[in-house]
């Protein structure tokens, strides 16, 4: 059943357009908020409350899966893998960067690269995050579909997607602190442009905790993106050594063989290096339009590569 509920879902993936609603990220967001309501989730919540919270949705998942009939156990695997693989938002918004390369707009570029996590909008790491985003939407999720099954799937998702709160509650944290600095700058320069002697220090806001929030915390942050490192170790390992198999690999298996046992390596890196290596680059031509390409379709033969494995493992018994 694995196998055929892989190959409907990417079949639906390649002919349909999904909405925003029919993704992990949607339901994340109503769940995390209701659990926040209830302060069972917050800012300050620590490493084994975010696997708690994850691993209540994989054990309800467990619970389906292990109790209801075949049929509906079929149609429950198909719905979640729909949910949870790929991005509508992600691929609507790369189509739009390819459009701005190819008119030759790099600030257009630049700020789409932002809507899918190039940090910066450093339009030379654009390929690199497009490797990240795949890994992220379609291989791990694979991968853990495959090995652990719905449960392991459905908590791999709920983490990666609490990670991506934790950075965007702290990144949101920021700019407000970064807003409140430059309206008392501002507020400073008037009052010594006047040459006032009234203490308008109370006029300004304390910029230590923007008001109506709360300071993010940076160890459950950093605690939530380890856990999700340990949960990539393996994944991603397998799926850099598929680039070397539909890429380059003679070129490649050197940079594989050297971070394989490297454990500080983030899964940013190890991705981008071994993927670098497996495909060939060609100088001239659109440097932000023509890399990203040739590594998106690297990816894109890795999934295919992906497939053909999990066809053998069923083959053999490996895969039910």
């Amino acid at each position: 059943m694995t196998l055929f509920t892989l190959l409907i879902v990417m079949a639906l993936e390649r002919v349909t357009t999904k909405t925003k609603e029919l993704h992990i990220a949607t339901w994340m967001a109503y769940y995390f908020a209701r659990l926040q309501k209830t302060n069972l989730l917050s800012s300050q919540s620590s490493i084994g409350t975010s696997i708690i919270i994850a691993g209540a949705l994989a054990l309800l998942a467990w619970l389906f899966d292990a109790y209801l009939p075949g049929l509906l156990v079929f149609l429950l695997h198909l719905l979640l893998l729909w949910v949870c693989l790929g991005c509508p938002v992600t691929r609507r918004t790369y189509k739009r960067y390819l459009q701005a390369a190819n008119r030759e707009d790099f600030e257009a570029c630049s700020l789409y690269s932002e809507q899918f996590g190039n940090q910066g909008g450093d339009l030379s790491n654009v390929g690199k995050q497009l490797v990240l985003v795949n890994y992220r939407q379609y291989a791990s999720v694979i991968i853990f579909y495959v090995l652990l099954g719905l449960p392991g799937m459905v908590f791999y998702s709920v983490i990666k997607e609490l990670v991506v709160m934790r950075r965007r509650e702290q990144q949101v944290y920021l700019e407000q602190l970064a807003a409140i600095d430059k309206q008392e700058a501002i507020a400073k320069d008037a009052e010594a442009e006047f040459d006032s002697t009234q203490d308008n220090g109370k006029a300004y806001v304390n910029s230590a905790t923007p008001e109506g929030s709360s300071k993010p915390s940076d160890t459950n942050l950093l605690g939530s993106e380890k856990l999700l490192f340990i949960l990539d170790w393996i994944p991603v390992r397998v799926t850099s050594l598929g680039y070397l198999l539909v890429g380059h690999f003679g070129k490649g298996l050197p940079v594989w063989v050297d971070t394989l046992f490297d454990n500080k390596l983030p899964t940013y890196d190890l991705l981008a290096k071994v993927a670098r290596a497996s495909e060939d680059t060609y100088p001239g031509g659109n440097p932000f339009l023509d890399e990203p390409l040739q590594l998106v379709k690297l990816v894109k033969r890795n999934i295919v590569f992906l497939l053909m494995l999990v066809s053998l493992a069923t083959m053999v018994g490996v895969v039910a």
